[in-house]
């Protein structure tokens, strides 16, 4: 016998909501009175997932607020894109959460400048040094903070020991802080001083001399 818990009432009703509202003409206020009540019962009842839960520690709050509302405007503003046949109303909700804006809302809170994004400054180049294909995102994600952290730490202190021949004061681990924290070549340049190409070719050369660490740490295999 099925169980009717006050949890399953309220998804069926979220449910039920969503396809009522399609059900109203586009701009009419029916349907935006729908909509209204839809999102307020997905933010108190809906039971929204967080994604890299226990990642990002001290700003995941402020990620997760970002992204949930950025969510909620794209429902309102593209609502007939649900479509039902595909899965429940919360599960389209969940999946753009996770897998769109909590991605987008990261580099808007760690570090935005100079309109880079998450893949291409702060997990620049790390796919090639810690991850393989089969790999999924969740653990592409785990292992940067890991590394970052590490690299924080230091604890065998070569990142530090590890710097630009003439800048002995310029190491690998405050670039590499830097870049991962979404700060461009050009602002790391005129804060250093150095130029973008001493900068840039030291970086990546110190990545590659480090490749073996990073995949010890993340318990990748070499089977090259």
């Amino acid at each position: 016998m099925l169980i009717l818990t006050s949890e399953y009432m309220n998804e069926q009703l979220l449910q039920e909501l969503a396809l009522q509202a399609q059900q109203y003409p586009l701009l009419s206020t029916a349907r935006r009175i729908t909509i209204s009540k839809l999102i307020d019962g997905v933010y108190r009842f809906g039971k929204l997932c967080h994604p890299y839960k226990g990642q990002f520690p001290g700003v995941y709050e402020q990620i997760y607020q970002e992204a949930v509302q950025d969510l909620f405007l794209y429902i309102c503003q593209n609502f007939d894109k649900y479509d039902q046949e595909r899965g429940t109303f919360m599960t389209w909700v969940n999946m753009l959460l996770s897998k769109r804006f909590f991605k987008e809302a990261i580099p808007k809170i760690i570090g935005k400048a100079n309109e880079t994004n998450v893949e291409s400054s702060v997990l620049e180049n790390l796919e090639d040094l810690t991850f393989d294909d089969s790999e999924s995102e969740d653990n592409y994600i785990s292992d940067f903070v890991k590394i970052r952290r590490y690299l924080e730490i230091d604890p065998k202190g070569i990142f530090r020991q590890t710097y630009i021949k003439k800048y002995p004061k310029v190491n690998f681990r405050d670039i590499a802080i830097k870049r991962w924290s979404g700060i461009s070549w050009k602002d790391i340049s005129d804060d250093l001083n150095i130029p973008v190409a001493t900068l840039s070719n030291f970086y990546q050369r110190t990545l590659e001399e480090f490749r073996n660490e990073f995949r010890d740490l993340c318990g990748v295999e070499d089977y090259t």
